[in-house]
């Protein structure tokens, strides 16, 4: 996996701050800041901004700048909540090289996070690691997101727990590039999960657990306003945005999908484990059809295991106007209706046919009604998958796949 460029960085610095801080604090130990924001602004590169455990307001980092090599750190030390409301949780416009680690936000009106350019679009944020954050509910009814990334590259979103972003998203991508969302656990927003539009590309979605997840658990593209693209002269909502080895339960029940390629160009689903789909198992949409756009196109959905029941299922591909879907690739995929007989098969139609798919047979998952998803032994996924064009990546686990590799997010016992 590409790693954070915080791994192996030893701190020069450390400010702390405490709810026993005062206006007056230096950031010592026996005098420490009273609040994260007045920290930050005394921090300089190669500085952590160590918390101590209790409850804080709402953080404004500005344009917190580390350097290469000598990033900020802005660190929970134990449980630190930051009372959101009202607003968001922690700000920050145009920062770059900073560490964002080990926050629960608690009461946002508006996003719990919104990471941002300044709207200085040529400009964009870079450099910046989330890791270990929660946050359980965002928003009072607008388009509000768990985490907000407009304009942001070069960026990690690890290992933390988002739900309940109020008609908006987990993590909503505006013009972003070259980042890694790995092993999280999302659950149950009102809209989507992970979207990435408006100009992002090179986003590696990896390792993560989307569950009841009610519209398009990752939504590849969607649609943006056309002042709002990084770059401006995109001509694709997103571009190689790849969904690998992703856990996918219950998600797409209200109009939705796993797995929806959005105005996408050359994006990959491959190595997901999908478990009773909504609506749609996937969806080729065009949303944004401004003449210089292209087409939804040249996406691939490849070696993922489905098990779906197909009393709730409208069709497996709902295909819009305005695509290209005769480009996509669908290969190698195990699909396994719970409900149906052994001569079911997919009602796959609008794509190109599947080749080397597994139908209907039970893929020995370890225990489906308990949310183990691991493959048995003896499983038809195993060593059925294709090879893949992109670089190897572990499994879910972070193990390695075998040669030939399994169908699904996990590695053939």
């Amino acid at each position: 996996m590409p790693q954070p460029f915080d791994v192996g960085f030893t701190w020069t610095r450390t400010l702390h701050v405490a709810p026993t801080g005062t206006a007056s604090g230096d950031g010592s130990m026996g005098n420490p800041f009273d609040t994260i924001t007045r920290a930050a602004q005394a921090a300089t590169p190669g500085t952590r901004v160590l918390v101590a455990p209790g409850s804080y307001p709402p953080v404004t980092l500005g344009a917190l700048a580390g350097q290469q090599g000598m990033p900020i750190g802005i660190i929970a030390n134990g449980a630190v909540t930051i009372n959101a409301a009202p607003g968001v949780g922690i700000a920050m416009s145009d920062g770059q090289w900073v560490v964002i680690e080990g926050f629960t936000i608690a009461g946002a009106t508006v996003h719990g996070m919104n990471l941002d350019d300044g709207s200085t679009l040529n400009t964009p944020s870079h450099h910046v690691v989330l890791r270990n954050i929660t946050i359980n509910g965002a928003g009072s009814g607008g388009n509000n997101d768990c985490i907000k990334l407009s304009g942001l590259d070069d960026f990690w979103v690890l290992r933390s727990r988002l739900s309940g972003c109020n008609r908006g998203e987990l993590i909503d991508m505006v013009g972003c590039h070259r980042g890694v969302i790995h092993g999280n656990h999302f659950e149950a927003p009102i809209a989507n999960g992970v979207q990435a539009k408006g100009g992002s590309e090179d986003i590696l979605i990896h390792g993560n657990r989307f569950e009841r997840v009610p519209e398009r658990a990752v939504n590849a593209g969607g649609s943006t306003g056309l002042s709002f693209f990084r770059p401006q002269n995109a001509d694709a909502e997103a571009r190689n945005i790849r969904v690998l080895s992703n856990v996918i339960v219950r998600s797409g029940a209200t109009s939705g999908s796993p797995i929806a390629f959005v105005g996408c160009d050359g994006c990959l689903a491959a190595h997901n484990t999908i478990i009773e789909p909504g609506r749609w198992v996937v969806r080729i949409l065009q949303e944004t059809t401004d003449p210089r756009f292209v087409p939804s196109r040249n996406g691939q959905f490849v070696n993922n295991l489905v098990v779906l029941n197909a009393a709730e299922l409208s069709t497996v591909v709902n295909v819009g106007a305005n695509t290209a879907p005769m480009t996509f690739t669908f290969g190698n995929n195990l699909w396994f209706a719970a409900d149906r007989g052994p001569t079911w098969t997919p009602p796959i139609s609008g794509v190109p046919a599947e080749t080397g798919s597994v139908v209907q047979q039970d893929p020995r998952l370890v225990n489906r009604a308990g949310g183990d998803f691991h493959l048995q032994a003896g499983s038809p996924a195993a060593t059925a998958a294709r090879a893949l064009s992109t670089p190897r990546l572990p499994d879910f686990d972070g193990r390695c796949f075998g040669t030939p590799a399994s169908i699904g997010a996990f590695a053939a016992p």
